[in-house]
């Protein structure tokens, strides 16, 4: 029994020694703990470089004030003969369509009749007082309604001649509105030309593009449908906005539309505001939010991401312009930039 005794505490202190070998096996030193984590992210550079302010509108292109006409009957009529057919390209003068217009041709002809009578009554009078057998007022009575009825008469003259529908300017016809042996009413539209080599591309700019922009800078103008743009410039800005739509009308102005801009065509206009030479630019997907700071993370020769405060400036075409502690030829984290904090470990996945 006493033995037993004696061995009791050193099988406990033996125990103990295994349990105490066990636990500590299955600790790591501070040199072996776990890795962090590296968190995948693009990467690009920091570059001095120039860059473009430039706003961008929608809008629709329209002939010039004056560059086009809409030609309407102006009576009763018969269409006569229809001269022209459309994108003709007519000359100022030319004849584009013929009426037969009975009702003007008659009152042409009664009131030239009545002219000429007024006329005969007016040398009459002239003729009496002459030899003293009628007053000056007579004359001058018979001499106004001579007058009068004249003027009367060249006025439907002139109109009857608008029953030979003319172009009022140099263009191409856009719209030929009737048949020949059609019959029109006075104010029908009849046909419509347009002048071509200038037209005027009209979009809405927002309150803060419209506080931007100014007469005479340079735009490309791109129809839609088309790749290929031409050079326009700053015409005219609306002096106010609309209140319900915080937006009003910008013109530009293409002095030599190509073929490819046709009026009545919705495009798009890229209006140059000027140029920053000599800045910081950084892939517009760099900046991000950290609290309430726009930054972006450096990442560093060791892989650690750093976050840098920045003030943006122009951005365009996926760049933007920075300032801050930034050099040229840093490396900075585009995709994945908004999952990373201070001191994060990131590896590459796309070339610098």
């Amino acid at each position: 029994m006493e033995s037993s005794g004696r061995g009791g505490p050193m099988r406990w202190h033996l125990a103990l020694t295994i349990v105490a070998l066990v636990a500590g096996c299955g600790k790591k030193s501070d040199d072996e703990a776990e890795p962090a984590p590296l968190v995948p992210v693009g990467i690009g550079t920091v570059a001095q470089d120039t860059i473009s302010q430039i706003i961008t509108l929608t809008g629709r292109l329209m002939p010039l004030p004056g560059g086009s006409a809409l030609l309407s009957a102006p009576a009763d009529a018969l269409v006569r003969t229809v001269a022209v057919q459309i994108g003709e390209r007519v000359r100022q003068g030319e004849l584009l369509i013929e009426l037969d217009a009975p009702d003007l041709a008659a009152n042409a002809k009664s009131l030239a009749a009545t002219a000429a009578t007024a006329e005969q009554e007016a040398a009459r009078q002239q003729d009496l007082f002459s030899k003293g057998i009628t007053s000056r007022k007579q004359v001058d009575e018979a001499a106004a309604q001579a007058t009068s009825a004249r003027s009367a008469a060249e006025a439907a003259d002139r109109l009857l001649e608008q029953a030979h529908v003319r172009s009022p300017l140099d263009g191409g016809v856009q719209r030929v509105l009737v048949h020949p042996g059609e019959r029109v009413s006075a104010g029908a539209e009849l046909v419509e030309v347009i002048r071509g080599g200038s037209l005027d591309f009209v979009a809405q700019a927002t309150a803060d593009q419209l506080a931007r922009l100014k007469t005479g800078q340079p735009a490309l103008v791109t129809p839609e449908g088309s790749s290929e743009g031409q050079e326009g410039r700053v015409h005219a800005i609306a002096p106010a906005v609309d209140s319900a739509s915080n937006a009003g009308a910008v013109v530009i102005r293409v002095a030599r539309a190509g073929p490819g801009l046709l009026p009545g065509a919705g495009a798009t206009a890229r209006v140059n505001l000027g140029q920053k030479s000599g800045v910081l630019v950084v892939p517009d997907s760099a900046l991000v939010l950290v609290g309430d700071v726009m930054s972006v993370f450096v990442v560093g020769t060791d892989s650690v991401a750093h976050a840098r405060s920045v003030t943006v400036g122009i951005r365009q075409s996926g760049r933007a312009e920075v300032s801050g502690e930034l050099h040229p030829g840093d490396r900075v984290a585009t995709t994945g930039a908004y999952g990373l904090s201070e001191g994060m470990r990131v590896v590459p996945t796309t070339p610098q």
